[in-house]
């Protein structure tokens, strides 16, 4: 295996990391709600992005990037239903369980959380549905348990794409405490639940 510094850049990584972190200046900027324009992210809330999604990120630069219109809601519609239900059963049925490493990775033959919900996420952006309603979250189950879910943002609330279940549920009616998430200007940053 090569050394570190020849698979992933150290300067590469760190700057990656502060991106992520928000670091650099104009990433993130406010904006007057009386001016009627959507809010922006507010800087105290972001939080670092999990340490294997910018791995993630710099293997795989274009699944990290925005697409689509900023704050998506998406219409709940029996097409959409159908779509989420399809690509959350194919997943699940295609990937393994498996405790192995802990490398996010799209379509392995098997995989941990991780891998479920990039692969669910890659699987829906590539049927044109925009990042900003594509939220990977870390949560916590009630065992204590730190996991991974997609959550989906429709007009009838946010829908969540577990690889723990075949059901599509609002995120209110899961068991789940919320840690954080992607924000839904850019996917590279990520803030506090």
């Amino acid at each position: 295996m090569p050394p570190m510094s020849h698979r992933f850049p150290l300067c590469r990584v760190l700057a990656l990391a502060c991106t992520l972190a928000g670091c650099s200046s104009g990433v993130v900027s406010h904006s007057s709600a009386s001016q009627g324009t959507p809010a922006q992210l507010d800087q105290s809330n972001l939080t670092l992005a999990p340490l294997q999604f910018v791995s993630f990120c710099v293997r795989n630069g274009s699944e990290c990037a925005p697409r689509g219109p900023s704050d998506a809601l998406l219409p709940w519609t029996p097409e959409l239903s159908a779509t989420l239900v399809a690509v959350n059963l194919s997943v699940n049925a295609r990937i393994a369980p498996s405790r192995e490493e802990n490398l996010w990775r799209i379509n392995p033959t098997s995989g941990n959380c991780n891998d479920y919900v990039v692969s669910k996420r890659h699987e829906l952006l590539a049927r044109g549905l925009p990042s900003s309603a594509l939220l990977i979250s870390v949560v916590r189950t009630r065992a204590g348990e730190g996991h991974l879910v997609l959550v989906v943002r429709t007009d009838r609330g946010e829908m969540v794409l577990d690889n723990l279940t075949s059901q599509i549920r609002d995120a209110a009616e899961t068991s789940y405490s919320w840690i954080k998430r992607q924000t839904t200007r850019d996917p590279k940053l990520w803030e506090k639940a």
